[in-house]
């Protein structure tokens, strides 16, 4: 009854779309019902000659942000950030205190990581944008050719004809190098698709390959050597998906761009292991703590996390423990526990 009842919500949101027609402005993107992967989504509206002067946009219950538009312009285009899951986003477009248009779109944002949000429910499908015949609208402004070098940095990389529009993705505080120097489309967006997302073969020109691995591998040539001469691999190695836990372009947590802090981002698919007891549990009642302590065979002071005594990519071990090459996982425990 509950997920019928979700249905229903969010199918009225999505038909909800309103679009005041005798203005003919149009709100060209976001596309209605669809799926995104980054937490960043374009908005673009074309005035038309409709003498525009503002224009304001909430996700969700967010704060109301309003944007004021140059003088004569006849598209106006900016990004927005979303939240996990279902996001309803509301557009208004106004001159000065009078209203010219009004738009709702809904669309999904969904997660390689979290469950709750790694599917999304049928009314939400992927769309693409970077198709010739759709490029065709915003070529009056921008410069739709792929303009880079395979290897060669910008040395301006405001001069990257993707800058522009997705500049948003290199403003953690971490950053992946080929998305630093913006070498997108000849490091990884490279418009070839992989066994998992195949289907999507042509659709786009710069969509990137599912898995991922290969391309990771190309750079990182040492990874791909170790990955398969060992006995046990994670699942997200094993599967290629790189991206499950790292972010390819960069992230505010860790110079090795992982998506969240390693106790969540391994509980986020390990869920068991958040409230139940983990390797053992004593007569207290009380388990193995995962977090929350100092790690005591860590040099520089950090906490202790599933990594402190788990591979999360591959092991000669069993549950993909570290370092004691199968003479006894006592002698793991021992590192720490001396008496």
């Amino acid at each position: 009854m509950k997920k019928l009842l979700a249905a229903i919500l969010v199918f009225i949101a999505t038909v909800g779309d309103l679009a005041a027609a005798d203005t003919g402005i149009e709100l060209l993107k976001p596309y209605g019902q669809d799926i995104y992967m980054s937490r960043y989504a374009a908005v673009v509206i074309d005035l038309k000659e409709s003498g525009a002067t503002g224009v304001t946009v909430r996700v969700g219950d967010g704060e109301i942000v309003e944007r004021t538009i140059p003088k004569e312009k006849k598209f106006f285009c900016f990004t927005i950030e979303l939240y996990e899951g279902v996001n309803k986003i509301a557009v208004e477009v106004f001159n000065r205190n009078r209203s010219l248009f009004k738009a709702v779109r809904t669309v999904y944002r969904g997660s390689l990581i979290d469950k709750k949000f790694k599917y999304s429910t049928r009314f939400f499908h992927k769309q693409f944008f970077h198709k010739t015949e759709k490029e065709k609208v915003c070529s009056g402004c921008h410069n739709m050719n792929m303009n880079e070098e395979e290897g060669v940095a910008f040395e301006n990389i405001t001069d990257s004809n993707c800058y522009s529009c997705h500049y948003p993705i290199t403003t953690d505080k971490f950053l992946h190098a080929p998305a630093a120097n913006w070498l997108c489309a000849t490091s990884c967006h490279t418009g070839e698709t992989g066994r998992f997302n195949r289907k999507y073969r042509g659709q786009s020109k710069y969509i990137s390959p599912d898995p991922v691995a290969d391309r990771c591998f190309s750079c990182h040539k040492e990874f791909k050597k170790k990955f398969y001469s060992e006995n046990y691999r994670h699942e997200p190695v094993d599967n290629g998906r790189c991206n499950r836990c790292h972010d390819p372009h960069g992230s505010n947590i860790s110079n090795k761009f992982l998506r969240k802090n390693v106790w969540y981002l391994c509980t986020s698919c390990h869920t068991d292991k958040k409230d139940r007891g983990h390797v053992v549990r004593t007569f207290s009642g009380k388990s193995h703590p995962t977090k929350g302590v100092k790690d005591p065979t860590s040099e520089d002071g950090r906490e202790l996390s599933c990594i402190s005594c788990h591979n999360p990519h591959v092991s000669n071990n069993g549950f993909m423990l570290r370092g004691y090459m199968g003479k006894g996982t006592m002698l793991w425990c021992k590192r720490c526990h001396k008496k």
